[in-house]
């Protein structure tokens, strides 16, 4: 699937958090979780593990002329929550 983002929010959670969204195609490839986060609009949020690190993308799946993508909305280092329940899903 497509990924897509707005590259000035790239830049800025790249500089400030060292996150790079290109990562998620990374992310993607191995086990990870994902929930519903908000209904209006339609966010989802996937947590995994990237270079070795455990990372929370909210995302939205949007289509345009050429069928469906995801959408990153932002991204961050993974809190002790998010990595509690990644390890108890994904084991």
């Amino acid at each position: 699937m497509r990924i897509r983002w707005d590259e000035k929010k790239r830049q800025w959670v790249l500089k400030r958090r060292r996150i790079d969204f290109a990562t998620l195609g990374d992310l993607l490839s191995l086990p990870y979780l994902e929930d519903q986060r908000s209904d209006d609009p339609e966010q989802y949020r996937v947590i995994g593990f990237v270079k070795g690190k455990v990372m929370t993308f909210i995302i939205e799946y949007r289509e345009d002329n050429l069928g469906e993508f995801i959408w990153i909305v932002t991204a961050w280092n993974s809190t002790a929550t998010e990595k509690q329940a990644y390890a108890q899903e994904i084991g």
